[in-house]
């Protein structure tokens, strides 16, 4: 986590900015198996499942900002966002938010479970740690989101798109929306993935 998120907080490559919060969120998986007991090894489940949906996502809108002669990646590739594609902006908040763990997403959900697995076991010290880690990655997170969101547009040439490409990002936003606020179903399928 300490790898991963201190990489992160000076990146302006977005790609690279997720590759290193990527370490990170297997940290937190790696907690779950430090606390070892049932609610760690669901939370490191869940946290798989939710990260694949979130992950994706962001990973996607990068795709969606390549084009022609910009490879889309930079701080600055994203500065304006809001103005040039609001759905585009829209959705690639929910994915940091969700990465970021803040309620109502799907991340939040992951990392409840590993927070309570940690104190059920009795490592707040483990617990402080990774409260501060989330603390940083909402800081580089939030990097992204005050350019898309408050700096002006930089690049007016208008962004990638596809079906394919629109229905993944509807998919994966909307999963990432549904599991955090309704979550009974996709905690079942984790409980029943681990059964087996």
């Amino acid at each position: 986590m300490t790898i991963g998120n201190l990489a992160a907080i000076n990146q302006t490559n977005i790609k690279r900015m997720l590759a290193y919060s990527s370490i990170s969120h297997a940290g937190y998986m790696l907690l779950g198996l430090i606390a070892g007991n049932a609610t760690g090894i669901k939370g490191i489940a869940v946290y798989i499942l939710v990260y694949t949906f979130m992950n994706l996502g962001a990973f996607l809108v990068i795709v969606a900002l390549r084009r022609r002669n910009i490879v889309g990646e930079e701080l600055d590739d994203i500065a304006g966002l809001m103005h040039r594609s609001p759905g585009y902006a829209c959705v690639m908040l929910i994915f940091l938010l969700s990465l970021a763990g803040i309620p109502p997403t799907a991340g939040f959900l992951g990392k409840y479970y590993i927070f309570l697995a940690l104190l059920e076991t009795r490592h707040y010290g483990l617990a402080v740690v990774a409260t501060l880690y989330v603390a940083v990655a909402i800081y580089y997170y939030f990097r992204i989101v005050r350019s898309m969101f408050i700096r002006e547009v930089t690049e007016e040439a208008p962004l990638a798109s596809s079906v394919g490409l629109r229905i993944a990002l509807a998919v994966s936003g909307v999963l990432t929306l549904v599991i955090g606020i309704y979550p009974e179903p996709f905690l079942r399928l984790a409980q029943s993935s681990l059964l087996r």
